[in-house]
């Protein structure tokens, strides 16, 4: 969720070269919609793929806290806390015009999960308003347990702006949260619907997934789709979570979703 811009090289599905990356990851977020659990996840991590990961893990023993881990930066991109909260980040892009290189001085971005997964949960907030401008480079941050989900855009524009999610299903790209202006996030939007809208509880996780495998593009862009092709640049990596009201399921496809089976991951709960 934190790759540089470079060139994409042609993939399987004729992903064209040269042209520019536009670090994308894709968040779908039902919270407190679906009779699964409060929180549904299903999220795709975009990266450079030749940069190293580690698979979920334990990332902190106490509070007890899995998720991969970036090799590079050391950092992750999602965090699942065993007490039922979960934290994710994806790059931001401005509105209009290509990404802004990142400030290689900020800190890291994938730092953010666990320092929120392991505050007091009435500090959330606050913490999220504390993350800029000026400390990290453009950032969405997704913070959420049973009780209160929470967004916020970290850019240097002004203030961070922070999100109260309503319960409803949720997008969360590289732009505003469910802004429906963006191709990307109409298309998702309205697949999620469509999913949720389809009954029970195994078809919510089958189509959420299949939505993560999808190739459709809502552009000409490849990056518009859900599950990105490429030699240099791709979808590397597919999660689902289902969390709250005591339960806690977390699988993991260690590559693309479109040809890789997700498995769960261990928890050791102390």
């Amino acid at each position: 969720m934190t790759a540089s811009r470079a060139p994409v090289h042609s993939g399987h599905n004729g992903v064209g070269c040269p042209h520019t990356i536009q670090p994308v990851c894709t968040i779908l977020l039902a919270w407190r919609y679906s009779s699964v659990a409060p929180i549904v996840l299903a999220a795709n991590r975009d990266e450079l793929i030749a940069r190293p990961s580690a698979p979920p893990c334990i990332l902190t023993a106490s509070p007890l806290i899995l998720g991969g881990r970036d090799l590079v930066a050391g950092g992750t991109w999602l965090a699942v806390g065993v007490d039922g909260a979960i934290c994710a980040v994806t790059n931001r892009h401005p509105a209009e015009g290509p990404p802004v290189a990142p400030d290689p001085t900020r800190r890291s971005r994938g730092e953010i999960p666990v320092a929120l997964l392991t505050a007091d949960r009435a500090d959330v907030p606050a913490r999220l308003r504390d993350l800029g401008p000026g400390r990290y480079n453009p950032v969405n941050v997704l913070w959420a347990d049973e009780d209160r989900a929470l967004v916020a855009h970290v850019d240097d524009s002004g203030p961070v702006r922070v999100v109260e999610l309503a319960p409803g299903p949720h997008v969360l790209t590289t732009r505003d949260v469910d802004d429906a202006r963006n191709p990307k996030v109409a298309m998702l939007l309205s697949g999620m619907h469509r999913v949720l809208a389809a009954g029970g509880d195994a078809d919510v996780i089958a189509g959420l997934r299949a939505m993560l495998a999808d190739h459709t593009s809502a552009s000409d862009s490849p990056v518009d789709a859900a599950c990105i092709h490429g030699d240099v640049y791709g979808t590397v990596s597919a999660s689902t979570v289902v969390a709250g009201s005591g339960q806690l399921v977390y699988e993991h496809a260690p590559g693309r979703p479109c040809v890789t089976p997700f498995a769960a991951v261990p928890i050791a709960r102390q």
